[in-house]
């Protein structure tokens, strides 16, 4: 009888077991990951890797993007600048062989011009500087004394100023032409000077002619785009700019022979010539520098590029600002880094559905187990119980 009880008892532990083995699985199916310190590391590092890194390439993508729109600007502005200097490169030159002008600066090695003669001089320069809209023509003789000019009528008239100091005038006379940008003593307006030697018929310099060419309309122009456009001398000065704050600005410092220079051709009068601050922070692989502008001061980052003009010692800059290259970079790494958690839930989903399925196998192959072993004890009893 008690063999009976026991094979009883012995036949109801299988729904037992199988409740334990249920509540067990599902307890196991449910528990939290061993490492999650080490799951989140990995996912914050891996996003910040894919942030920095999608921010470098569109960077410097952009930046490359940038700096070529900014060199194509440029060589626009440079040739805007070399065309507007041609138009007027030839007059000097024409002027030069004008027979009256020839023999007024021959008369004047000898004696001086009566004053009919002066008054018919600066009604034909007058002539031909209203016909070429240049700022001034003058005449200027073996000296450097201005004989005769365009602007006669002004209150600042030109004639009878000496200009012996002026490398135009030295130039001229000695290389038979001249170049020469600056402020005007007379006038106090900067302008481009040209000038050509006049010969008489032994081919001796008797004199020369020089125009002035007022660049500021160019200045006007640039005032149209965002950018800040300067152009800066052999010395590194600033005498063209977009904005009144950068003309007249020092790229570089002045060395001791630069300063007795200026200070011996008046080029920039009276105007003091105040350093430009910047910080240069990399020098680009595609050209180009990045920089920090203090004062006077650009916000963010500067993209600058400079390109020298042809046939001068001079140099066109342009400040560019790149906030809409690193707006695309910021909006490149958010992408990145949303891409990289989207990737990682992906992963851990994935992950959590193996997972499942395994705990589920684990379990349904422990459940076969015991009752395989339910089963075979089940046998026993009841062999137990034919025998008894």
């Amino acid at each position: 009888m008690d063999r009976v009880l026991a094979c009883k008892s012995t036949l109801s532990l299988p729904s037992a077991l199988l409740h334990c083995t249920h509540t067990v699985s599902s307890s196991d199916l449910f528990s939290p990951r061993r490492h999650p310190v080490w799951t989140l590391l990995i996912l914050l590092g891996g996003m910040c890797i894919c942030m920095t890194l999608a921010y470098q390439l569109a960077w410097q993508h952009a930046l490359r993007g940038e700096s070529e729109n900014v060199q194509r600007q440029l060589g626009l502005y440079t040739q805007a600048l070399a065309q507007r200097i041609d138009r007027y490169r030839t007059l000097p030159e024409v002027l030069s062989l004008d027979p009256e002008l020839r023999s007024a600066l021959h008369q004047a090695l000898s004696q001086p011009l009566s004053p009919a003669q002066v008054d018919h001089l600066n009604r034909k320069l007058e002539q031909a500087n209203g016909a070429s809209q240049a700022s001034t023509l003058t005449l200027i003789d073996l000296h450097g004394t201005a004989l005769a000019a365009s602007n006669w009528r002004d209150a600042h008239s030109n004639v009878g100023e000496d200009y012996s100091y002026r490398p135009y005038v030295q130039q001229a006379l000695v290389q038979g032409s001249g170049r020469f940008y600056g402020i005007g003593m007379t006038t106090g307006l900067a302008g481009y000077f040209l000038s050509r030697a006049i010969e008489d018929e032994q081919g001796h310099v008797t004199g020369l002619v020089a125009i002035k060419i007022l660049l500021h309309e160019l200045e006007s122009e640039w005032l149209q785009v965002p950018d800040t456009v300067l152009a800066s001398d052999a010395h590194g000065v600033v005498f063209l700019a977009s904005g009144d704050e950068w003309r007249y600005r020092l790229l570089q410092p002045l060395t001791a022979d630069d300063e007795a220079e200026l200070a011996a051709t008046r080029q920039y009068a009276d105007q003091p010539l105040r350093p430009l601050h910047y910080r240069v922070e990399e020098q680009l692989a595609h050209g180009g520098t990045l920089a920090q502008l203090q004062e006077p001061h650009l916000p963010g980052r500067t993209l600058w590029h400079t390109q020298p003009l042809p046939g001068s010692r001079w140099q066109l800059h342009l400040l560019h600002n790149t906030d809409a290259s690193r707006t695309t970079s910021r909006w490149a790494a958010a992408a990145a880094g949303g891409a990289w958690l989207a990737l990682c839930l992906l992963w851990l989903f994935v992950r959590q559905r193996q997972r499942i399925t395994r705990l589920r196998l684990r379990s349904r192959q422990e459940l076969e187990t015991v009752l395989h072993q339910h089963a075979q004890e089940l046998r026993t009893a009841q062999d137990g119980i034919v025998q008894a």
